[in-house]
């Protein structure tokens, strides 16, 4: 069976809905192999990382900003695309948000149980479940101005 077929056959008949399972699958992949990769996926870059924080400092960033807030907004962002993904596919972002949840919340237990060198933690929950948030306001805002746009072109 061609491909095509078969999205038809799952009920992906557009070429929107084509690109949109191909990024959800492409973003599954990233998500899956940086949240149960065996160490955490920074340790090379902690070296820099840290020497990027230190001149942050001496250049006016508050001491108190450092690696802690750096990874709270990194996983906010890894997590904005699900939220956009999934309220795209479910048109219901609050459901996308406990998605968010959910999954954040099976990252963080399969960490705790399967892999000694990561540390799982509610901080992650928080910030992975923000990122969704966030991704599903994305969704609503583009949502909203596409359906303003059509009626403005309706209009005229």
């Amino acid at each position: 069976m061609r491909l095509r077929n078969f999205l038809g056959v799952v009920g992906v008949k557009n070429r929107s809905a084509r690109w949109a399972l191909v990024a959800a699958v492409a973003y599954a992949i990233a998500l899956v192999l940086v949240a149960f990769w065996p160490t955490p996926v920074d340790t090379e870059a902690g070296p820099w990382l840290f020497a990027f924080i230190e001149q942050l400092h001496r250049i006016g960033v508050p001491q108190w900003f450092g690696y802690g807030e750096i990874e709270f907004g990194a996983n906010i962002l890894y997590f904005m695309p699900l939220g956009l993904l999934a309220s795209w596919w479910l048109r219901w972002p609050w459901l996308a948000v406990l998605c968010g949840l959910g999954v954040s919340v099976m990252i963080e237990t399969g960490q705790l149980l399967l892999l000694p060198d990561r540390v799982p933690s509610a901080r992650d929950l928080v910030a992975n479940t923000l990122g969704t948030g966030l991704g599903a306001l994305v969704f609503l805002l583009c949502r909203g101005w596409l359906r303003r746009r059509a009626r403005q072109g309706a209009a005229r």
